[in-house]
């Protein structure tokens, strides 16, 4: 008896505990949004680790029907985005990616729809789970609607002003800023470093009221923090973006 107890104590003490994707809890908010064209269409997946030890969380984008080839989507971490073509994201610590999501803690992860020029609805599908039980997923249909107008009815540009978060941000080489001109005038849109130098200016034009979008493209700067600020008539907003080489 006590050798047969004695190999089950074994036994136990090395046998590592399992691990199930039932170990997270997620939170969607929304499967179905709109808005107007040039804005960031934001699905929100918030994930809590229920478990005990830290757990490797991955998002996988399955779908990705989008109406125009003006559209993108992309998959993020809290406020970094990864480029429109990567697919599937992962909590593995290594860069660009965050560590391991730790007990009782929340990971924001999203699907950011960008509709640019023309109007249509988009079909996205994520699968999220973890590398403990790659085999068990949570699926998510997403559904974005991209308007000429406002969701009230109004005209989306009258009197509204708007600068979006660039995509990809993180960033290299290129980045994409959209932007919304309420009324006409004329147009500033720049980049500084943080000592608040400037590095770039994408837009000093005049412009009609619309949505429009501007790419940044890395030369001679090094990585760090940048901000873009957008300026006409009496509207001025600023944002910040990441540069990783």
């Amino acid at each position: 008896m006590n050798f047969i107890i004695k190999n089950l104590l074994i036994c136990l003490l090395f046998m590592s505990p399992q691990i199930y994707a039932q170990d997270i809890e997620l939170i969607v908010p929304d499967t179905f949004l709109q808005d107007t064209l040039g804005s960031d269409i934001a699905f929100k997946i918030y994930v809590i680790n229920r478990s005990s030890v830290e757990q490797t969380v991955f998002l996988v984008r399955t779908i990705n029907i989008l109406p125009h080839p003006d559209w993108t989507s992309s998959l993020c971490f809290g406020q970094s985005c990864y480029a429109p073509i990567i697919d599937s994201v992962a909590t593995s610590g290594v860069f660009p990616f965050p560590p391991p999501l730790q007990p009782d803690d929340t990971l924001d992860t999203s699907i950011h729809v960008f509709p640019i020029t023309a109007q249509g609805t988009a079909t996205l599908q994520v699968q999220v789970g973890t590398f403990a039980d790659p085999g068990t997923r949570y699926t998510y249909d997403f559904t974005a609607e991209g308007l000429v107008t406002s969701v009230d009815g109004d005209d989306g540009t009258v009197n509204d002003y708007q600068l979006g978060q660039n995509y990809p941000n993180p960033f290299n080489p290129s980045t994409r800023i959209n932007y919304k001109v309420g009324e006409p005038g004329l147009v500033q849109l720049k980049v500084y470093n943080v000592l608040g130098v400037e590095v770039a200016s994408l837009v000093n034009e005049f412009k009609n009221a619309g949505n429009y979008f501007s790419d940044f493209k890395v030369s001679g700067v090094s990585s760090g923090i940048y901000f873009y600020t957008l300026s006409i008539n009496n509207f001025t907003q600023t944002r910040k973006m990441i540069l990783e080489k």
